[in-house]
């Protein structure tokens, strides 16, 4: 059986990320990093995005979540984060300039393919 997720791309700060974190881990619900992990590693001006993936429905019912926070090095931490749909509702939505942003940003990691050997 199929459920649906919402559509929403959110936006969550450092403080929002090692929050959900912890409270997903105490309901033992997935977190793909440990709040201490984000404490130290993320810089406190650090904003995610993120997306729910999959309904969870045990041990509670809550949304899988891809997150995507760019670290000062330009690298990208992409994890999972479960949360709960009220949590997930109350972060912010991402829309108009700052998706399209986004957007370039995200396509910017896109490698180009190579052109086919001509035959």
């Amino acid at each position: 059986m199929q459920y649906e997720v919402p559509d929403a791309i959110k936006r969550i700060t450092k403080e929002e990320l090692i929050d959900l974190t912890a409270k997903a881990r105490s309901l033992h619900l997935g977190a793909g990093r440990r709040p201490d992990w984000l404490m130290e590693h993320l810089p406190d001006s650090a904003r995610g995005f993120l997306r729910a993936v999959l309904r969870e429905r045990t041990p509670q019912l809550s949304y899988r979540c891809l997150i995507l926070v760019r670290m000062p090095d330009k690298e990208v931490e992409h994890f999972s984060l479960d949360l709960l749909a009220e949590d997930f509702d109350q972060l912010p939505d991402v829309d108009g300039k700052t998706l399209l942003r986004l957007t370039r940003w995200a396509l910017s990691y896109v490698p180009i393919n190579p052109l086919p050997p001509e035959t």
